[in-house]
């Protein structure tokens, strides 16, 4: 039995960086590469589908199993084929779920129908949340599908952070105005520093302008509070299902975060003392200008504990790991940390 794990190429940004990290990890626990790009696939013949099909699965036999890392961002009807062509050959599926578009984007609601058909065709489901766990299985999801549930992204990084994070009352964001909109409205006295290629208008508002990971990561790493916030309600309340990997860029560096409350990971933040989980950017500002700074190191304090799990690829290894062991016992079924977490 071999085990492959798929990686898109082609796409940009947090979603190649999330495949790739993945596969990565894949790599180290002796899992093969299975190649994909992103292309539009709309216009290719069924013949010429069919050959790509067979020349991305041609290292496949009967028996192995294929996380296959979801969405490659091609059209679903891609997923779908090479899916059942791997299945077709004897393959296994893992679907390694990093986000629902049905969810995250409101016009590709009328997918989810579609999507969940997809999922239904995996032996085990590697979810982002226990939130997105609970979703799929109310809206169509076979009652027997087997879940691992992701909980936090990992930031893996091997850089020796030259010291501890100083008492700052100011605040970091790694994200664009055009996106998330609040910095252009940002009118509070706590600094805002936001990590973008793009201008900001926003009142005390530092522009620290684009920048690669271990740069960014030894920036944040100085002090003050990361920011993980979202520019509409809608995104919002997809919060509720997914996972950021800015919020694990923040933890890696090894400063205390601070998020809205509902988000998927607002009990690991809460139960491991990770930072402040806010209802209002109102509530965090006010929070973060009248914090001591013994306040302050007793986070840093707790970060600093839990920071090497994210470091070290911990949550992406446990997943996999996990995911193995229930498609191959008979004797697991589901696996949890402890009691459902609502």
């Amino acid at each position: 039995m071999k085990v492959f794990i798929s990686c898109t190429n082609g796409l940009a940004g947090a979603a190649q960086d999330a495949q790739e990290m993945v596969s990565r990890v894949g790599h180290q626990l002796g899992f093969r590469n299975m190649g994909i790009y992103v292309y539009d696939s709309r216009n290719e013949s069924n013949e010429s589908l069919s050959s790509r099909y067979d020349g991305i699965i041609a290292s496949i036999s009967a028996g192995d199993i294929v996380f296959f890392q979801h969405p490659t961002w091609n059209q679903l009807k891609f997923e779908e084929g090479l899916i059942d062509r791997i299945k077709a050959y004897g393959g296994r599926i893992v679907i390694v779920v990093h986000d629902v578009e049905a969810l995250m984007i409101e016009s590709s609601r009328f997918m989810l129908g579609y999507v969940i058909g997809l999922f239904n065709s995996a032996e085990v489901l590697v979810v982002p949340s226990y939130a997105m766990k609970a979703f799929l299985q109310d809206n169509g999801i076979r009652e027997d599908m087997k879940f691992v549930v992701q909980e936090l992204w990992d930031y893996i990084t091997d850089i020796r952070f030259p010291q501890a994070p100083r008492f700052q009352r100011e605040i970091h964001f790694a994200g664009n105005p055009s996106k998330f909109l609040f910095p252009q409205q940002w009118n509070y006295d706590v600094p805002l520093k936001v990590y973008t290629a793009e201008q900001c208008t926003g009142k005390n508002v530092q522009v620290m302008g684009w920048m690669v990971p271990d740069s960014l990561l030894l920036e944040l790493s100085k002090g003050g509070f990361g920011l993980v916030w979202y520019g509409n309600d809608y995104w919002h309340q997809y919060m509720k299902y997914n996972n950021t990997i800015k919020l694990s860029a923040y933890l890696a560096a090894g400063i205390p975060v601070i998020v809205p409350g509902g988000i998927s990971n607002q009990y690991l933040i809460e139960e491991n003392h990770l930072g402040m989980v806010v209802d209002s950017l109102d509530e965090a500002v006010e929070r973060v200008g009248n914090m001591e700074e013994t306040e302050y190191q007793e986070y840093v304090g707790q970060v600093r504990n839990f920071a090497p799990l994210l470091r070290n690829g911990y949550f992406i290894k446990k997943f996999l790991i996990d995911a193995v062991q229930m498609l191959l016992r008979a004797d697991v079924t589901d696996i949890l940390l402890s009691d459902e977490v609502e």
